[in-house]
Parts: structure tokens; C-alpha cells; sequence
């Protein structure tokens, strides 16, 4: 048997995977308007909006809207079980998918692109970080481009990495 291959006991469960290949989300959150591939995953969605989190942690006060997620939880933060290692560094991890996360810096795939410039990052953390700086005023405007900037120290960096020609320096220090 292939190793790309799913195997379901359902036709349904057939036709729901099936939707994730042909990209067909045909149930809609009636609150932000978000699409999924069955309503099992638009009602497990609607616990964000009602705030509940039906699934509490036997350690600590954590609460999770899915099983799953409690189960990821647990090993994280309370399971000493590090099951997933980096084959290029070795670090271990208590997911799959924080490995594969870990393994795109070594291979410096930048899936996550920003909707508003353009730039590409390797985790979504990053991007969101990216994207707040869309949301600042930028009063700091640059004589030789037309790039702003939050602050004048970024506006200096800026004009040092992309504008400063060392030639030009009229001073130099002694010491």
C-alpha cells in the first residue's frame, strides 16, 4: 500500500477527504464567513465564537475547544515524551507538526506570504508579527525613497543599508 494513500470505512468520509484535494468547502460560519470541508469541523469552528472549550486539561486550568488540542497540549507542556526529532539536528519535538515547523528554518521554505507587500515567512508567528507593522503610522519618511517608518532609529537603519555611501563620510573617529 502507498504511503500517500487514505484509506475511510465511509463514502462520506471518502467525499469529505476528497474535498481537501479539490479545495470545496461548502459549509460556512454564519458569524466571519469562514468555509470548511464538513460541518463537523464549521461546528467544532463555532466554539470560537461561543467561547466554549468543552475540553479541560487534568493538570492545569487550560481548556481547548478540541480534544486534539488538549491532547497536543498535555504533550508540550506535561509530557516529558519528545517523540519527533529533526533528522537534521536532531532537537526533539512533541508533535509532528511543530517538527515539520522547525525543519522549513532548515530548509528556509517561506510558506506564509503577507497579503499587503508581498514578503514571505517561514512560520505564521512571523507573519503575524510582519503584518502588525502594516497596522502603525509611519511618520518617518525616508528624503531619498519614498519607504516610512515607525521610528526614526529604522528610518537611520534604513538609510545605512540603502542609501549611506561610506565614501561620502565627512568624519571619521580617531580612536
Amino acid at each position: 500500500m502507498s504511503t500517500l494513500s487514505k484509506n475511510v470505512y465511509k463514502l462520506s468520509q471518502l467525499k469529505i477527504h476528497m474535498r481537501k484535494h479539490t479545495d470545496e468547502k461548502p459549509f460556512s460560519c454564519t458569524i466571519c464567513g469562514n468555509k470548511f470541508t464538513s460541518n463537523f469541523n464549521l461546528q467544532v469552528h463555532s466554539l470560537i465564537h461561543s467561547g466554549e472549550k468543552p475540553w479541560a486539561c487534568s493538570t492545569c486550568p487550560k481548556k481547548c475547544i478540541r480534544k486534539a488540542g488538549l491532547n497536543i497540549h498535555i504533550r508540550r507542556i506535561h509530557s516529558k515524551e519528545l517523540a519527533c526529532l529533526c533528522e537534521l539536528c536532531g532537537k526533539a519535538f512533541a508533535t509532528k507538526g511543530d517538527k515539520d515547523r522547525h525543519l522549513r528554518s532548515h530548509l528556509n521554505e517561506k510558506h506564509h506570504k503577507c497579503p499587503t507587500c508581498g514578503k514571505r515567512f517561514t512560520n505564521r508567528k512571523n507573519l503575524r508579527y510582519h503584518l502588525k507593522a502594516h497596522d502603525v503610522i509611519k511618520d518617518f519618511k525616508c528624503s531619498k525613497c519614498d519607504q516610512s517608518f515607525v521610528n526614526r532609529s529604522k528610518l537611520k537603519l534604513h538609510y545605512l543599508r540603502k542609501h549611506d555611501d561610506p565614501n561620502e563620510r565627512r568624519f571619521e573617529c580617531l580612536f
